[in-house]
């Protein structure tokens, strides 16, 4: 059997072995989590069995969506992934610098500790021998000091000398562990592990086939995100469909065919089976035991997700430009959409989110203002868009725009059951709004054995625009949740009451310039010995 090894690109810790017949990606899938990779290669084949090595792959490929296809006549046999560790042979010139470096402060730090020894031996003899004179011979005034000095002079030179030897042993060592450290990241460093794809083909004959494969890959995904782009009222709402693509697969996507997939390859696909449920009296132990079930399941089900933190672009990093730069050819089915991007990508294996436009849309959309004042003086824009399912879209933040200005971010929830999808463009300085409450109508009075309480409001909405707009103003009264708490509703102003939310609903129209003034009052009747909390 011949072993033929061959290499998916010309890198740094590549054996010369490996080199041979290169391929590369044809196309990727990219899903929410995941990606399809599709690479190719030409291999030359041998009469017989021949055991082929496709290195430098990603390391995080999914064995079980291994797809390999043989052209010609050549027949195979089997193929398998798997994970393999290359090691630089060649010695790097920072690695031999760190090493030298290294012996030289060893054989220096030995030497200095031979000198130190040498010096505290000293040290230990002048020590030992400080008898002055004998019983027949006595020393003199003038040798005993100049043995004292000698002494002094002798041992403070020794101990200084040895000060300074340990203070470079000292400093040597700090040096020698640093570079020590260095080394082990350099020699880490030098280890790279890949993923490999092992093929068996036979062949009858000499020749030379392209082999193409494909795999899963989890260090993928793309999040999606829009522009939103309002030029007026009566103007079509515009919507830019775009996806933050990424990956981690340890291997750019250079000048690469794309295709972005809101399909999930790791859904179940099986249907849902509905057994007998059974009921039974409880005990204390199925109880904790049911429990410690479900905490399990809720660490397993979070460790398995992936946080995601969708990337919204910098004001400075607008583009203004709205049309998508490029042909987007979008394919449809019950369960997903893909958007196969016609110019080539470059994706780089960093982890960062790398915008890619898929698709424009002009939404049928009417616009309307909606304000809440108990909660906010402010009046939003709203645009209320009709028909969004035929658009695929998925949950998302997205940028907004109106009349070219960059006014804010929002969120687009298409996840709903209405009939039209609400989408929130920003907040109209241009209206005024206030609401006071009004004295005239707060009022607190006893009854019998009963208290009631009157409130009142005032809401004031000016229209600065120069052109007409709708607006719907919203408040509430106060829903009881006893029978002893009599709420009534006394003046509503003409607004649509909804008794089970507490809701006032004002639809209104004003001109440029024009402002109206709405109000409303409630009671609110309880027994005189309680005391009511919420109002």
């Amino acid at each position: 059997m011949k072993r033929l090894f061959t290499s998916m690109a010309i890198a740094l810790f590549s054996l010369s072995s490996f080199a041979n017949n290169p391929s590369s990606i044809r196309e990727v899938i990219v899903y929410q989590r995941g990606a399809k990779v599709t690479r190719e290669a030409m291999l030359k084949l041998q009469p017989g069995n021949n055991e082929i090595v496709l290195t430098n792959l990603t390391t995080g490929i999914d064995g079980n969506s291994l797809q390999v296809k043989v052209a010609g006549s050549a027949i195979l046999l089997s193929a398998s992934a798997r994970v393999r560790t290359l090691e630089n042979t060649a010695i790097p010139l920072r690695t031999r610098t760190l090493e030298d470096s290294i012996v030289y402060i060893t054989k220096r730090i030995n030497w200095l500790n031979s000198e130190k020894s040498v010096y505290l031996g000293e040290e230990k003899i002048i020590s030992t021998n400080q008898k002055l004179g004998t019983d027949e011979e006595k020393i003199t005034v003038e040798e005993l000091i100049q043995l004292s000095e000698f002494y002094r002079t002798r041992l403070l030179d020794i101990r200084e000398r040895v000060y300074k030897i340990d203070e470079e042993i000292n400093d040597l060592n700090r040096k020698k562990n640093k570079f020590n450290n260095q080394l082990n990241e350099l020699r880490y460093s030098e280890k790279k592990t890949v993923g490999e794809l092992v093929v068996n083909i036979s062949s009858e004959i000499t020749q030379a086939q392209k082999v193409v494969f494909s795999y899963l890959t989890y260090q993928a995904g793309w999040t999606p995100i829009y522009d939103v782009r309002a030029e007026g009222a009566d103007e079509p709402l515009q919507l830019i469909y775009k996806a933050n693509v990424y990956q981690t697969t340890g291997y750019n996507w250079e000048d690469i065919s794309l295709t972005v997939s809101t399909a999930n390859p790791t859904a179940n696909n099986d249907r849902p089976i509905l057994y007998p449920w059974y009921i039974d009296f409880s005990h204390s132990w199925d109880v904790n035991n049911q429990m410690q079930i479900q905490k399990k399941a809720v660490m397993s089900e979070n460790l398995y997700q992936r946080s995601m933190s969708p990337e919204i672009i910098a004001d400075d990093e607008m583009d203004l430009e709205f049309k998508v730069p490029y042909t987007v050819e979008e394919t449809t089915n019950r369960m997903s959409a893909e958007y196969k991007i016609e110019v080539a990508q470059d994706i780089p294996s960093d982890g960062k989110n790398h915008i890619v436009a898929m698709q424009r849309y002009d939404l049928n959309s009417s616009f309307t203002y909606h304000a809440v004042p108990k909660l906010d003086k402010g009046a939003y824009l709203l645009a209320k868009i009709a028909d969004y399912g035929q658009f695929n879209l998925l949950p998302g933040p997205s940028n907004l725009f109106y009349e070219g200005m960059y006014i804010g971010q929002s969120f687009l929830n298409p996840v709903t059951t209405v009939d039209s999808m609400l989408l929130s463009l920003g907040q109209d300085d241009k209206i005024s709004i206030k609401r006071t409450r009004l004295k005239d109508f707060t009022a607190k009075q006893i009854m019998g054995g009963n208290v009631k309480e009157s409130r009142g409001f005032e809401i004031s909405v000016r229209n600065n625009n120069n052109f007409e707009i709708e607006i719907e103003v919203m408040d509430q009264i106060p829903i009881s949740k006893q029978k002893e708490i009599e709420v009534k509703a006394e003046d509503t102003d003409g607004a649509k009451y909804d008794l089970s939310y507490g809701s006032l609903l004002w639809k209104l129209k004003l001109r440029p310039g024009e402002t109206k003034v709405l109000k409303f009052s409630y009671s609110v009747k309880y027994p005189k010995d309680k005391v009511i909390s919420g109002l």
